[in-house]
């Protein structure tokens, strides 16, 4: 216990060293790696210190390695803002000691139309987006009571004629059963840590007059700048109670306001459970846009159900839903089958 205690202050101690930096409300690149694709844990309170499965692929990749099943699928659809579908399939399976598994989040733009300096109001064309992530995860026990895990995410964005990837990784540690206290979980997760990101292609060309003159006017490449990756670390602890799960967490985030989740959850005798998660967001930085102050889409009241499929069609089958606020843009509804065997 002493090592495991040991091991968590220094992840809390290194993750004030990388997250206390002045930048906080700064931009950050892929931030879609930040849309929850799970329809389980809502507002994610306590999941980092819960989620087992393809759910931990998401909060917490050491909690794949406690999923009792040989293999576990989950394939889930949310209904994001401004009409963006954002998909989720994901596997996982034992080899031995250990857990790992697969996974691809797409997210359907749709088509845009093209404009450009010369031509605001268009040019006749359009472009489609294409964001995607693939992840793979590795997640093995070290204790009967203590998990780790490590998500590796391969990050590719292209739209026109310019394109950007690179890879963010999850490093997480769960513990149950903390202080020999049954149904008392804690869990730690450092998530979106990587390389910056930058874009690059034909598309960033302009036709423009170099200052020498000995040059006519061609064509220049523009070098983009380059944008860290919206990298956090959620502390988390769980705690079941009766048939009751309650759950809180703690987000700290480089690029934007800390976060504040809670959830909680009933169990229903095996058909299932009802839950309603809430979260909220620290202060911001007064943006320069009037007296406008910025707001996190995501905070305030989340509501979900799980309904076990199992004594219905003879196979562990669940189907998870829940809805969750996005501010102006109303709510998001997102809809999971999980499949085990």
């Amino acid at each position: 216990m002493k090592k495991q205690l040991i091991f968590s202050l220094a992840v809390v101690i290194l993750s004030s060293f990388v997250l206390g930096q002045n930048s906080r409300m700064g931009s950050a690149s892929s931030t879609q790696l930040l849309v929850v694709p799970s329809a389980k844990h809502l507002s994610g309170g306590g999941a980092a210190a819960t989620a087992t499965g393809m759910d931990a692929a998401f909060w917490n990749p050491a909690g794949m390695a406690y999923s009792e099943n040989n293999t576990d699928m989950i394939f889930s659809n949310r209904q994001y803002i401004a009409d963006i579908e954002n998909n989720f399939f994901g596997i996982s399976s034992s080899f031995g000691s250990y857990k790992l598994g697969l996974n691809v989040r797409t997210f359907n733009i749709g088509d845009i139309d093209e404009t450009t300096v010369y031509y605001p109001d268009g040019t006749g064309q359009k472009f489609t987006p294409n964001f995607s992530i693939m992840g793979s995860t590795f997640s093995s026990k070290i204790t009967d009571n203590t998990s780790v895990g490590l998500n590796v995410n391969y990050i590719r964005e292209s739209f026109g004629r310019v394109s950007a990837s690179g890879f963010a990784y999850d490093l997480g540690v769960q513990y149950k059963n903390v202080l020999q206290r049954e149904g008392l979980n804690v869990g730690f997760v450092m998530k979106n840590f990587g390389k910056p990101m930058k874009y690059d292609g034909t598309g960033l060309g302009v036709f423009a007059t170099s200052n020498d003159a000995d040059r006519p006017t061609e064509y220049y490449k523009v070098d983009a700048a380059a944008f860290d990756l919206p990298f956090t670390f959620d502390m988390a602890l769980s705690y079941n109670i009766s048939g009751a799960d309650l759950g809180v967490t703690y987000t700290s985030n480089y690029y934007s306001t800390d976060e504040l989740k809670l959830s909680a959850a009933y169990n229903l005798a095996g058909l299932g459970s009802v839950g309603v998660g809430f979260q909220m967001s620290g202060d911001a930085q007064e943006i320069q846009d009037g007296d406008d102050w910025y707001t996190n889409p995501s905070d305030g009241v989340s509501f979900g159900a799980s309904l076990d499929m199992s004594r219905f069609v003879g196979a562990n089958l669940s189907v998870d839903y829940s809805m969750v606020p996005m501010g102006d843009f109303g709510t998001n509804s997102i809809v999971a089958l999980r499949v085990a065997f």
